[in-house]
């Protein structure tokens, strides 16, 4: 979906229907620079929309296209979003921020929960003042948000999420939103050492030295030969949406049901590997390019490893994909995560700890604890 909350983005206008009408309105501040506040329920009017996603992509240097945009605030099955809106008297669209439903389960409930996404403030409307809250000392970010929220709430919405750079996280304990902190393994085997070298983000110079030297290594482990090996043995090639995936046990998941899974892995750019021997298990993936990683988004393993021929199949699609190589993040520290990681590394995978961390506003204090998650990068790998 998005990177997001980096709070800053041309111009719309447009109003909303009546089953659409905003729950926040303010009058007009006689300031000029004053900026109204609304928030209101999708889907918005086409030019706003427009007006949003090119501001995004101006401001975050994305290129998310205008389907896939569409698509996110749009056509969950839980329903559209619901966006807190910054513009100025004339209608033009200063800042953003939306909360994007997903359907959820937890102990055999379902419920609807929800994350932000598409958030900006403009550069030169982040001293302006919004009606109706002159007088607080608080972030702008943080009041558009806190309103989001609270409507949301009204909804029935909870857990609701942001993804938000560590510095912004004691600002927004301010509005009941904590972080939780996921441990991981980071799992990654290079397939072009040169090419991760210079593509892969987020490394120092000592990290892209250390990684092609790695990917050099891991390039001689996995020959052609190895990996076509044990391809096809006891496995199959669905649409991610081919069935429910459940994840056994209580923990809150995401994107367990056919409706979601459809929404969530746009035809051909995913796919399902349903492995039928020891156990069975299903991995979806997302697929690799020239300057990306093929990426394993959601998986269901049981409590089996997975086996030689899954792994080789998904090496043997991210070669002939020309990928940077595997990318599979490992949430967790339960006896399945450990296996899993064990057995990526028997096979070559440079594993690293990493630690990502969420903020979660909810009534519930059992979601405050990471260990009532099954997270992965599901949530964290929409953009194209």
């Amino acid at each position: 979906m998005m990177s997001n909350n980096e709070f800053t983005g041309p111009p719309s206008t447009g109003s909303s229907t009546p089953d659409q009408a905003a729950t926040l309105s303010r009058c007009e501040s006689p300031q000029e620079s004053a900026v109204r506040l609304r928030i209101v329920r999708g889907p918005l009017e086409p030019q706003q929309n427009e007006s949003i996603l090119s501001q995004y992509n101006s401001l975050a240097s994305a290129a998310i296209p205008a389907q896939e945009f569409l698509r996110w605030i749009q056509d969950s099955p839980a329903g559209p979003a619901w966006h807190a809106i910054l513009e100025t008297k004339d209608g033009d669209i200063v800042g953003h921020t939306s909360l994007i439903p997903l359907r959820a389960t937890y102990d055999g409930r379902s419920f609807v929960a929800a994350k932000s996404e598409y958030s900006f403030i403009r550069e030169e409307f982040r001293s302006s003042k919004i009606v109706g809250f002159e007088k607080t000392g608080r972030l702008k970010n943080l009041i558009y948000i806190d309103e989001l929220f609270r409507q949301c709430r009204l909804k029935g919405w909870s857990p609701l999420l942001i993804s938000t750079p560590s510095g912004f996280h004691r600002v927004f304990r301010s509005i009941a939103c904590y972080p939780v902190e996921f441990p991981l393994w980071e799992c990654l085997l290079v397939l072009r050492p040169r090419e991760a070298h210079d593509r892969t983000p987020n490394l120092r110079r000592w990290q892209r030295v250390f990684l092609m030297g790695a990917g050099l290594m891991q390039r001689a482990f996995w020959t052609p030969a190895s990996f076509l090996s044990g391809r096809g043995q006891g496995l199959r090639m669905l649409p991610p949406d081919e069935s429910p995936m459940r994840h056994p046990g209580p923990p809150l998941s995401f994107f367990q049901d056919r409706d979601s899974l459809a929404w969530r892995y746009p035809e051909g750019q995913y796919e399902r590997i349903k492995a039928e021997a020891k156990g069975g298990g299903d991995v979806i993936l997302k697929y690799g390019s020239a300057n990306r990683y093929l990426r394993i988004c959601q998986w269901s393993l049981n409590s089996t490893p997975p086996t030689h021929a899954l792994i080789a199949r998904l090496v043997h699609i991210g070669w002939e994909q020309h990928a940077l190589g595997v990318r599979w993040a490992v949430y967790g520290e339960g006896a399945t995560s450990t296996a899993l990681v064990r057995r990526l590394r028997n096979f070559g995978f440079l594993c690293a700890k990493r630690v990502r961390t969420l903020l979660v506003n909810t009534a519930n204090q059992r979601f405050l604890d990471a260990k009532a998650w099954n997270l992965t990068d599901s949530m964290f790998s929409f953009d194209h």
